[in-house]
């Protein structure tokens, strides 16, 4: 006994306590480093969206007809690249298409009628000037005036004076007749140039009245073509085809009825849906963010550098509409599209972990229920 009491003696002697000493130090250290990463440390507070996907910045376009009726050509095929302009769907135009033809047949009938009206009207104008009637007169007077000069200066004999004053009375006598004739003519002239002048006020207004038909004709005409146009639903931007409903020619399509959707080439950017009461006023443009795609594993392919463009003023649906611009990925690039959906984490701030403990715990105790103060009475 004395010789084993005295090995756990000596055993005890050499058992030193500096490795538990040294352990405790470490778990200090340890201890001291997580509290003073718990009080000045940073994590960084990330806001995961509902749902996301990827998005064209210029809006896809729906093609629907503005009026309803029977389809007669359709050009909608699932993925075909088409260009402003190009025509998609065309309904049946019948009617409006013959009455056009109708009126174009009428049309084309005015202008030769009112041409012909004016160069009535320029011939008439012409003949209304008719020719002074007073040659005859001229004449008679010239002939008198020469015979009784030479009467007077003994220039004939005296039977040529009597004949010249015989020949002067038939002259004078004459002269009568051709001023009575003229007072006739000129009397007819003014008569004719009257009827004439009322004809020509009356082709004038019956010109008038065509030009005012026709005039109406080609507003008909116009708003028929506009009307036939209106059967035709052409693309309002290049792009491809992503959404066609499948239709036959004779089927009925109502008005706004979606027939196909167009999404335009361009840039991609990311559309997310965040929960408003988290993510309003804590979500700002020029945040920075990360991108998972469902349809490829981010362990294989890694995640999407994504930043913050813009952030919606209002809520809509229970969700507040942020658009976020992609960094490019080589390994992606060729195989995102539109429409592929995906996941949003944004990254609001960095904090301290007992900051985060704080709001935690306020959150907690402002979500507790509140006991009821005052008795079953009050």
């Amino acid at each position: 006994m004395p010789l084993q009491f005295s090995r756990t003696t000596r055993s005890l002697a050499s058992n030193s306590s500096r490795p538990a000493l040294v352990a405790w130090v470490v778990a200090f250290a340890c201890l001291g480093a997580w509290l003073w990463w718990f009080a000045f440390g940073g994590v960084t507070v990330y806001e995961i969206s509902r749902k996301a996907r990827l998005e064209v910045k210029q809006s896809p376009h729906t093609v629907a007809p503005p009026m309803a009726g029977k389809l007669a050509v359709s050009n909608l095929v699932m993925g075909n690249m088409v260009k402003a302009g190009d025509l998609l769907v065309e309904l049946d135009s019948g009617p409006d298409r013959l009455r056009l033809q109708e009126e174009e047949a009428r049309l084309d009938a005015y202008p030769p009628r009112v041409a012909a009206l004016r160069k009535e009207i320029e011939a008439l104008q012409a003949g209304a000037r008719a020719p002074e009637a007073g040659a005859a007169v001229d004449f008679a007077q010239d002939n008198e005036r020469r015979l009784s000069e030479e009467s007077k200066a003994g220039g004939v004999a005296q039977i040529e004076a009597l004949r010249a004053q015989s020949e002067s009375r038939k002259l004078d006598a004459a002269r009568d007749a051709l001023t009575v004739d003229v007072r006739r003519v000129e009397l007819d002239a003014r008569t004719r140039a009257q009827q004439s002048q009322v004809q020509i006020e009356s082709l004038k207004r019956t010109a008038v009245s065509l030009e005012g038909e026709m005039s109406a004709v080609q507003a008909t005409v116009s708003r028929l073509r506009l009307e036939i146009e209106r059967h035709r639903v052409r693309a309002p931007v290049g792009g491809r085809l992503g959404d066609v409903l499948q239709l036959k020619p004779g089927t009925y399509v109502a008005e706004g009825q979606r027939l196909a959707t167009i999404i335009p080439g361009g840039e991609l950017v990311v559309i997310a849906e965040l929960n408003p009461a988290t993510a309003l006023g804590r979500v700002r443009t020029g945040q920075t963010a990360r991108l998972r795609l469902d349809g490829f594993p981010w362990a294989q392919y890694g995640t999407l550098e994504a930043r913050v463009l813009r952030v919606a003023g209002e809520v809509r649906d229970n969700a507040l509409r942020v658009e976020l611009s992609v960094r490019p990925n080589p390994e992606l690039d060729a195989l995102m599209q539109h429409g592929m959906p995906g996941s949003v984490e944004i990254a609001l701030e960095r904090v301290a972990p007992a900051v985060l403990v704080l709001r935690a715990a306020g959150q907690l105790g402002a979500g507790a229920p509140r006991p009821v103060s005052g008795g079953p009475g009050q």
